[in-house]
């Protein structure tokens, strides 16, 4: 499946929380929903204390916020907010985030993984709630591992291993196949195989 990383303003309150402090970065550990609210674990690690405290009581949408840990190094803090649109068009959808999201100067960023189907669905929906958002990178996550066969796999291991595949390379198809003990047609012809299989599979996931 792809996975995306994307930039979007889509918790009123936590966009309100970054807002107020620009050049601290904030991290959303977890969240999950409860009672009709969306719980929040938040950690930061470049603002005191008292600074932070105000704020928080400045935006009413941050409730029932309660301190975890406190440190000259870090704070950690859980709270409610209201559940934003894209949270329940990603339940619906199935499309799973990545934790920790990272919050900075009012964007929430953080990788998603769906497939090529949901992630386009998933942005109609931001779009049509006139949610802001910038997809800033999308790339394949498929294991190549489980796209190969036993053989296919032993020999590409055995490539990366010896350097086959680096620039310039440190071995060729003779020297594989004479580790291996087989004609090199038969080496040759196992990579180009399981090559195939990997860059089809990436292809095809885009």
């Amino acid at each position: 499946m792809p996975r995306a990383t994307l930039k979007l303003k889509s918790n009123e309150a936590l966009i309100a929380l970054s807002k107020s402090h620009p050049d601290v970065r904030f991290e959303v550990r977890s969240a999950w929903p409860t009672d009709g609210k969306l719980r929040v674990l938040v950690e930061t690690s470049a603002i005191e204390l008292p600074s932070l405290t105000e704020t928080i009581a400045e935006i009413p949408e941050l409730t029932a916020v309660e301190l975890r840990h406190a440190t000259e190094r870090s704070i950690l803090f859980e709270a409610n907010t209201p559940i934003p649109d894209p949270h329940g068009a990603m339940a619906e959808s199935g499309i799973v985030p990545s934790f920790p999201l990272r919050l900075e100067d009012g964007w929430l960023i953080g990788d998603l993984t769906a497939s090529k189907n949901q992630l386009p669905a998933f942005r109609d929906e931001l779009e049509a709630a006139g949610i802001a958002y910038e997809l800033v990178q999308v790339s394949a996550t498929t294991d190549a591992r489980d796209l190969l066969t036993d053989r296919q796999r032993e020999v590409v291991e055995l490539a990366i291993e010896h350097g086959y595949y680096e620039s310039p390379r440190s071995c060729t198809v003779t020297d594989l196949a004479s580790i291996l003990k087989v004609h090199k047609s038969v080496v040759s012809r196992i990579l180009h195989r399981a090559e195939a299989r990997i860059v089809t599979s990436y292809w095809s996931s885009c």
